[in-house]
Formats: structure tokens, sequence, C-alpha cells
């Protein structure tokens, strides 16, 4: 998405009918199967929504849009607490438990013994000619 700008290709507005008929009798599937109630107008919507998903699925192109910004928005809010959950549940405690334990991992601890805090090199640097 640049410039606000957002381009649904039309096996989108296809894709979108379908899924929302198979929502819409899976729905009325449940109700049936639960309640024993038909509820008519949930299969006639989705025969409909059906149809003109097959002959006209252009008129699905707004429909489809505003579904897919309403996705975008419900992302951006989601994204964050998300990631922020994950953080908390693992990098939170290991670092806890690693602090805890009393190790350092980092080498950042000051040692006041040591004159210096150079770590010699174990081989000569190599040549930076032909490194591929």
């Amino acid at each position: 998405m640049q410039n606000g700008s957002i381009k649904i290709d039309r096996s989108s507005e296809r894709s979108f009918g379908i899924v929302f008929s198979v929502i819409f009798i899976l729905f009325g599937l449940y109700r049936l199967w639960v309640t024993g109630d038909v509820l008519w107008w949930v299969f006639a919507a989705a025969i409909a929504l059906l149809t003109v998903t097959f002959t006209k699925p252009t008129l699905l192109k707004k429909p489809n849009y505003w579904w897919f910004k309403f996705g975008m928005l419900l992302g951006s809010i989601i994204a964050p607490i998300v990631m922020g959950l994950v953080y908390i549940t693992t990098l939170v405690p290991m670092g806890l438990f690693i602090r805890l334990s009393g190790k350092d991992i980092l080498n950042l601890k000051l040692d006041r013994n040591s004159d210096s805090y150079w770590i010699k090199r174990e081989s000569p640097p190599q040549p930076m000619k032909n490194q591929f």
C-alpha cells in the first residue's frame, strides 16, 4: 500500500463473494443444528451472493474494498498487541530468569582485577581481497 492507494484484483472480489457465501451457509447450518430453526434469509443471502459472485463480480468491488480496509485497520490495532504479548510472555521471563540465575552472558560485568578488556586474537587477520 503506497500513498493510500489499494489495488484489489478481480479474483479477490470473487474470493470475497465465495467466502462470505460460505460463512452465511455455515451460520445458517449452525443455527439449524443448534436451535432447529431455519433462517431462510441467511440461505437466500448466500445464494444471492453466490449468484452475484459468478455473474457480475464487479458489484462486489466496494464491499470487498471496505472489507479490505477494515482488515488493514484491524491489523494495525491487533499486530502491536500480539507482538507486545509475545515479547512479554517470552523475552521478559527469559531475562528475569537469566538475571536471577546471576549469569553474565554478554560479559558486561565490570572486572576490577583485570588489566584490560582487550581480547587477544587467535589467528592473524586475513586480507580483505577476494572475499567471495
